[in-house]
């Protein structure tokens, strides 16, 4: 690989189907982190303006057959011989613009330790619905006390298809796995395999996503994101690997059985409730979570944002969080027993306002 200066150094691939309403935000965030020449942007067989609107912000633009976000990738990458001529790859999906520093927070970190093989950064919302206010707070849990503990403990779950730096070397000896829903978590559990473990998480790189902003795409993302959890358990033999990985993962999916076997509770004993005034019955276990859980964490992320502009939702946020709880055992049944597979991009848009 031939020596180049810090800024020469990344390349951004954005894999994109039918992303016509957001790639031109998306292509003019990613200018402002790196030139033009940097930018590859692979059309999977889009039906709309995709195409078009990449080839004004970049000449690196590939139009393929539609197969898929991680065949159209490993496609992408291979025709480009990115890997080999960068030192850094990150991947940036359609829909999502990095903060202006993403990158300044995170090579710095790579030249210097030369054992961090991957570095993610930080999701953001932008919080207009209610079911994108609901995402606020997911976020927060996820990254600073789940992503924390899992850099932590050298067993990051997931490294996202939206704001992850690669080393080159690690696509040079990896592709992109196919075969289930959730490419960017069947490719960590196979890394963490590989003993691709040397991974950071730094939260102040930032990127900002487009989030479902209604029940019906709410429920359509999280199914496809659980299903593919359930997927990649089963492909990757977990729990019984021997690594961290095992340990962390299994602990997530407890949390997930366990509020999912509440949540069937809720719904078995509501009738009785009714006709009997079994009050007190769910009383106490909705209570217990309200006041252990949910609403000390509302709090501490309402402080964290400065803002207490979630609170109002609170009653909407535990409605999401049951209807949840129910998609995750579904998947169980859908992604684990059956392995049902389906290849498709799940890439509803709207325009986002300029004012986000």
């Amino acid at each position: 690989m031939a020596r180049k200066s810090v800024d020469d150094k990344t390349a951004v691939i954005i894999p994109a189907y039918n992303e016509a309403l957001v790639l031109s935000d998306t292509l003019k965030a990613v200018k402002n982190i790196v030139k033009k020449e940097h930018i590859y942007v692979i059309d999977d067989g889009s039906k709309d303006k995709t195409s078009k609107i990449a080839l004004r912000y970049t000449d690196n633009v590939l139009i393929l057959p539609n197969s898929g976000k991680a065949s159209a990738l490993n496609q992408g990458i291979a025709h480009f011989n990115i890997a080999h001529n960068y030192h850094y790859i990150l991947l940036m999906d359609a829909d999502t613009r990095p903060d202006k520093k993403f990158l300044k927070y995170i090579i710095p970190i790579m030249e210097k330790n030369k054992k961090v093989q991957i570095a993610v950064g930080r999701v953001e919302g932008r919080g207009n619905s209610w079911v994108e206010k609901y995402r606020i707070w997911e976020y927060q849990i996820s990254h600073f006390i789940h992503k924390q503990a899992q850099a932590f403990m050298s067993a990051i779950i997931v490294v996202p298809g939206c704001a992850t730096v690669y080393r080159s070397k690690i696509l040079r000896n990896n592709v992109f796995p196919t075969g289930t829903l959730t490419e960017d978590m069947d490719f960590t559990f196979q890394l963490h395999r590989r003993g691709y473990n040397h991974m950071v998480f730094v939260p102040q790189a930032v990127v900002y996503t487009q989030d479902p902003n209604n029940l019906k795409d709410f429920l359509k993302q999280i199914t496809r994101w659980y299903t593919g959890f359930w997927q990649a358990v089963k492909k990757h033999n977990i729990p019984w690997g021997g690594q961290t990985l095992d340990f962390e993962v299994t602990l997530m999916a407890i949390e997930g059985l366990y509020n999912s076997i509440l949540a069937f509770m809720l719904i078995f004993f509501f009738p009785s409730v009714l006709v009997f005034n079994y009050i007190h019955v769910l009383k106490y276990p909705i209570l217990l979570d309200l006041g252990l859980f949910f609403i000390p964490s509302l709090l501490w992320v309402s402080i964290r944002i400065r803002s207490f502009k979630l609170f109002p939702y609170i009653f909407h946020f535990y409605f999401l969080r049951f209807l949840s709880s129910l998609v995750f055992i579904r998947s169980f049944f859908q992604g684990y027993l059956s392995y049902e597979k389906n290849y498709s991009w799940d890439t509803t848009r709207y325009k986002i306002n300029k004012g986000d």
